[in-house]
């Protein structure tokens, strides 16, 4: 199963306490499960043999599918092609975000997004920024941060399927916008993104029908 090194984890803590096991089995919280559609069509997700959504729209999000902890087998069904599966473990009280993307010679692939560097101190906020834009050739990727407002690249270089590292500055309004390379003109931009102190963003950068999009993930 190929790995992206971003994550889109949330983070809680599971209250411990109580009388017998099965209550503790009552109070534990659910997982969950998040979707990202960069393919070039609607899919279909299917976690253990059940289908829980249809016709998911390219260059979105998915809203948070409620899962068991443990291991589940994910599918992602596109309207035309295979479809494509994989493993996810599950965690009390997290989501789990996994990817369809566009492979090589026109299959879907798909990856889980990993866990790294999510923990935000106090008094900071972090951002970063994933790549899921197969047909944007020749652009730049840039950010302004609440504590440092001239334009800087995410990273250079950055291709289709890569991820920023987790960025971190102060709360307050980030903003990540595209440009042609060599230009200043936005050809996207996510606008101000407010990151409260303690909280972490993930900007997903999506196309559809050669339009760039930005998708915000508050985790």
């Amino acid at each position: 199963m190929k790995t992206l090194p971003i994550s889109l984890l949330l983070l809680s803590t599971v209250a411990v306490g109580a009388c017998s096991s099965a209550t503790a089995d009552q109070e534990q919280p659910n997982a969950a499960v998040r979707v990202i559609n960069a393919t070039e069509g609607r899919i279909n997700v299917v976690i253990d043999g059940r289908t829980v959504a249809t016709g998911v729209p390219l260059a979105s999000v998915s809203s948070t599918l409620e899962v068991s902890p443990g291991t589940h087998q994910l599918q992602f069904q596109p309207a035309t092609g295979a479809p494509v599966s994989l493993s996810v473990e599950s965690t009390a009280g997290d989501v789990v975000t996994a990817a369809a993307y566009e492979g090589t010679h026109s299959s879907v692939d798909a990856s889980v997004l990993v866990d790294t560097g999510a923990v935000v101190p106090s008094g900071k906020s972090k951002l970063r920024v994933v790549h899921l834009a197969p047909d944007a050739n020749g652009i730049e990727i840039w950010r302004s941060q609440p504590d440092f407002q001239t334009p800087v690249h995410i990273m250079t270089p950055f291709p289709y399927q890569a991820t920023s590292p987790y960025l971190q500055s102060t709360p307050g309004n980030w903003e990540v916008f595209v440009t042609a390379t060599g230009s200043s003109a936005k050809l996207a931009t996510t606008g101000p993104v407010q990151v409260p102190s303690g909280q972490r963003r993930t900007v997903v950068l999506l196309d559809s029908a050669g339009v760039l999009r930005f998708r915000v993930i508050a985790e």
